[in-house]
């Protein structure tokens, strides 16, 4: 007569390999959270360095650097803006850095003629 059914051994096998795979499955997934909440962490910076290119458009900046905090989404974000002479006569450039505890987010340039034109690059 032949017992039907699993081993101690095979059983303990199969328990041991849905582990190893719901691990690696949870492991995945707080990665996508953690992703998820970077990505969010950038769109806010980044809505935070437009707001600061607006403002200094604005106002007329002058050389030098300027910072600041600014809450967006529940985040504070502090920015530095820094305006500099080009080569070329008439011309402003102005780089904003928002970072979050140290870790810079987002980086963008403008140039800004005496006219009140503005370029805009994105980094």
């Amino acid at each position: 007569m032949k017992d039907s059914g699993f081993t101690l051994v095979e059983v303990m096998a199969a328990l041991v390999i849905f582990s190893v795979a719901i691990v690696g499955l949870s492991h995945v997934g707080t990665q996508s959270v953690s992703h998820s909440q970077r990505l969010a962490d950038k769109t806010f910076a980044g809505v935070v360095a437009d707001n600061q290119l607006i403002r200094a458009r604005m106002q007329r900046p002058q050389v030098g650097t300027k910072s600041g905090e600014e809450a967006a989404g529940g985040q504070t974000y502090r920015w530095r803006i820094l305006t500099a002479e080009t080569p070329q006569a008439g011309l402003l450039e102005l780089q904003v850095q928002v970072s979050q505890s140290e870790d810079v987010l987002i980086t963008r340039r403008a140039w800004l003629s005496q006219g009140g034109n503005a370029t805009t690059v994105q980094q």
